[in-house]
């Protein structure tokens, strides 16, 4: 399999924790000049809502996602810095180029750090190995 671009590695680990991460954020990019609520979202990619309010609030956060209450809050993809918005472009155009090199480093890397992180805090006891 061909090696991602370092940058599209770099945002994907910075910024995406899932796969739903992952799809939120290429359809927000794939429909830039539309407001998003969650149970909208959730209609149209076929996740939860609650997945799709969650992953909405982190790419937010990320600051990739304009926000503004209406009846809900909604969301559309700005990202807050001209760099950002290339690298989700790129990330974007990686995923059409090899989607399943995307999807891996998506669903390998949070992975093995959130695991880490989790042992970190595991009590284990003296027949644990």
């Amino acid at each position: 399999m061909q090696s991602l671009p370092p940058g599209v590695v770099s945002f994907v680990t910075a910024h995406l924790r899932s796969l739903n991460d992952l799809q939120v954020m290429l359809h927000c990019v794939a429909t830039e000049d539309r407001w998003w609520d969650a149970a909208a979202l959730s209609r149209d990619i076929g996740i939860s809502v609650n997945e799709a309010r969650h992953s909405l609030d982190h790419l937010a956060k990320r600051n990739l996602l304009d926000i503004k209450i209406t009846g809900d809050v909604r969301y559309s993809f700005a990202p807050g810095t001209d760099s950002l918005r290339d690298a989700a472009l790129a990330c974007m155009a990686a995923f059409q180029a090899r989607p399943v090199a995307v999807i891996q480093l998506v669903a390998d890397a949070p992975r093995s750090a959130f695991r880490d992180f989790a042992n970190a805090f595991r009590i284990r006891r003296d027949d644990d190995s």
